[in-house]
């Protein structure tokens, strides 16, 4: 039985004749929480856009997902994805837009494991009727986070999911984290909060100039550069002459 959920094998990506990833090599294990961090422009987002098979990569490149080539259609059957910025419509309700995303993946909205979700992300149970343009961007958030948990899917590819959470909430995402555990569901997710990566990913990685510096446990990776944090660590890679 293949052990891995996602992986990137010779993965080389050029725009315009700019080099974004450069034989990059990676396998994300089934049931691992991996967090991947980089700067801004590191290229995270586009490996999270080709993971999913919205941009190809250069030619002799494989990603694949349970051992499915990733441009397979049944690889969508196993994942869900939540951007960084995603949209829904300002006048629709949490209901209504939970609805929408349930009805594209063909499931009945499971209104039990929603409110169960809300309640671990501490999502008051009486907004879920308000319009989403009545929410704050943390709420927000939650309210995709929530979309994207309800689905119950083996992979979920999350690009920060972390970004507009205040500490409470993201005390909240990390609890909600470590009741899923037991699922063996596997989350790949890019972050630029690195105090909380150390707290609930099992597997870390490093991208700086379209590479990966560095793969393996948080306390690898702070053993490794000598640092106490695991943010700290990150600023030794990447200031490490290659």
């Amino acid at each position: 039985m293949n052990n891995t959920a996602l992986s990137f094998t010779n993965l080389s990506y050029q725009v315009s004749g700019r080099t974004i990833l450069e034989n990059l090599n990676l396998s994300v294990p089934v049931g691992s929480y991996f967090a991947i961090a980089g700067i801004n422009g590191a290229g995270k987002s586009t490996l999270i856009k080709l993971a999913l098979d919205l941009i190809r990569p250069d030619q002799g490149s494989q990603i694949s997902i349970f051992n499915n080539i990733n441009r397979e259609p049944r690889c969508r059957e196993s994942l869900a994805f939540l951007p960084e910025k995603f949209d829904t419509k300002k006048e629709a309700s949490a209901w209504q837009y939970l609805q929408f995303v349930a009805s594209t993946y063909d499931i009945p909205l499971d209104k039990k494991r929603v409110m169960l979700l809300a309640q671990k992300l501490d999502f008051a149970a009486d907004r879920f009727e308000s319009k989403v343009a009545s929410y704050s961007k943390g709420m927000v958030q939650k309210l995709g986070l929530i979309s994207c948990f309800m689905l119950d899917r083996d992979l979920l590819i999350l690009d920060e999911p972390l970004s507009g959470l205040d500490p409470s909430a993201r005390y909240h995402f990390k609890q909600l984290l470590r009741d899923e555990k037991p699922k063996n569901r596997t989350i790949f997710y890019s972050t630029h909060l690195l105090a909380d990566a150390e707290d609930i990913c099992d597997q870390f990685g490093i991208l700086h100039n379209g590479e990966m510096k560095f793969v393996g446990t948080p306390g690898e990776c702070m053993e490794k550069y000598q640092a106490k944090t695991l943010e700290l660590a990150y600023m030794n890679c990447i200031s490490t002459p290659p």
